[in-house]
């Protein structure tokens, strides 16, 4: 996706500079014809007992730097239990992780709680329903595959994984891809795209890393249209990629929902046919459950995004309430449950 089409945030606007050629490419945005509703994928929300490890993997493995903890007092943070659905009693500490170089990037936000909470995961089975991993664009995914491994963390495959693919035109390019096998039972996926095609997000030009730029959920491909339904005709994304994936053994169906006209911070679908559905937990997929469980979304207007909600008989999770903590800034902001049971956070900036 062409990195000169990034969606630039100025104040409350969204402001989309003009393209330049780039190879044909079916992620490749469109200039919208109105202005965005929603920008792209802003935070991804993980809930741990284990932040040394997330910082293994994200700071030492993958580079983005910790911000935090968190200041925040206790009528904020009462807003914020209610908001997320956190018991009143129930303690937690706030730090981010940021690839400070790459302002495009997805931030990660922590809660590291005071109690073991019910674990969304069990396992790092691809077939698994629920919050999968994110993915990190890179120019080169084999130095940053050593690196990684030889922190201690293992790879899903035995080799890095190579993908050959077709642009628009007919093309044929290659993707690279090192799944890393993480804390909390959450995939990191390093990827690169060859043959002249723009990576998934905007890179660190003095490393050639960035991300994250995308995160994934797996879902019961019985689910897979509402959950699209909700991105496209709640928070206005578009659908880039819808197809049948046949890699694996176990084929699916894999669509990439897109905040329109930009090129990174995108979400990914994986839907399994049921008998292929690996068993997982049973805890739902938000908060307190530990894992990632939330997905933050700015947004023009929060009024304008319930009113689209009640439309579809979708209600809030939680009524939009005003908070100013450092990792959204001063925001109002409200909270939902996608059809498959993820809490969807969209804020508004004041």
């Amino acid at each position: 996706m062409s990195l000169d089409r990034r969606a630039v945030l100025a104040g409350t606007a969204l402001v989309w500079p003009a393209a330049a050629q780039s190879p044909p490419d079916h992620l490749a945005p469109k200039a919208p014809s109105v202005p965005p509703m929603t920008s792209p994928l802003h935070t991804v929300t993980i809930i741990t007992r284990d932040f040394d490890g997330l910082a293994k993997m994200y700071r030492d493995g993958l580079g983005l730097d910790i911000v935090g903890p968190m200041d925040i007092d206790p009528i904020t943070r009462a807003k914020l239990n209610e908001l997320w659905g956190f018991p009143v009693d129930m303690l937690w500490q706030m730090q981010l992780f940021r690839r400070t170089k790459v302002r495009s990037a997805t931030q990660i936000r922590v809660l590291v709680t005071n109690r073991d909470t019910p674990a969304i995961r069990k396992s790092w089975n691809r077939q698994e329903r629920g919050p999968y991993g994110m993915g990190f664009p890179s120019l080169d995914v084999i130095p940053w595959d050593a690196h990684v491994l030889g922190l201690g963390f293992t790879r899903s495959t035995e080799e890095v994984e190579r993908f050959p693919l077709k642009a628009s035109d007919g093309t044929g390019y290659e993707v690279r891809e090192a799944t890393f096998n993480g804390p909390e039972f959450l995939r990191s996926i390093a990827i690169s795209r060859g043959g002249g095609m723009a990576q998934l997000g905007q890179v660190d030009p003095g490393t050639g890393r960035g991300g994250p730029a995308y995160a994934t959920l797996v879902l019961s491909k019985s689910e897979m249209d509402a959950v699209i339904g909700f991105f496209t005709d709640v928070l206005d994304f578009d659908v880039r990629s819808d197809r049948e994936w046949t890699a694996y053994e176990i084929p699916f169906r894999f669509a990439t929902v897109h905040a329109k006209g930009s090129d990174t911070g995108h979400v990914a679908l994986a839907a399994y046919a049921p008998e292929h559905l690996a068993p997982g937990t049973g805890a739902a997929p938000r908060p307190p459950n530990r894992g990632m469980a939330i997905w933050s979304f700015r947004v023009e207007s929060v009024a304008e995004i319930e009113k689209r909600a009640r439309a579809k008989n979708m209600k809030p999770f939680a009524d939009a309430v005003e908070v100013r903590v450092a990792d959204l800034g001063h925001r109002r902001v409200q909270t939902y449950l996608a059809p498959n049971g993820f809490m969807i956070e969209v804020f508004e900036r004041i």
